[in-house]
């Protein structure tokens, strides 16, 4: 009896083992899957950042040419005025003499 008794505690004992390792395993498989699928998220989320900050670059380079445009043209017209106070002022020679 005591060869079956073994017999019944090793085979109790070899299903544990295999129940353990498969809970083991679903666990990690589980939790690998968990990971994978945060990893893709994450991957998601940097594309998206990356085109919105593509969309900002974008933004910003319209709005350096708009300000460079507006400085050429607050340029010309310092220029005329200039050239107008210059006309302005200069000395008449007829006036004088």
């Amino acid at each position: 009896m005591s060869v079956l008794r073994w017999s019944m505690e090793a085979a109790i004992a070899a299903v544990a083992v295999v129940v353990t390792t498969a809970g083991g395993l679903y666990t990690t498989v589980y939790r690998g899957g968990q990971v994978n699928q945060q990893i893709i998220d994450l991957q998601n989320k940097n594309a998206q950042t990356e085109a919105h900050v593509a969309k900002h670059d974008d933004q910003l380079s319209i709005i350096q040419q708009q300000n460079a445009a507006m400085k050429q043209s607050l340029d010309d017209i310092k220029d005329t005025v200039h050239d107008i106070q210059f006309q302005v002022r200069k000395p008449k020679h007829g006036d004088n003499e």
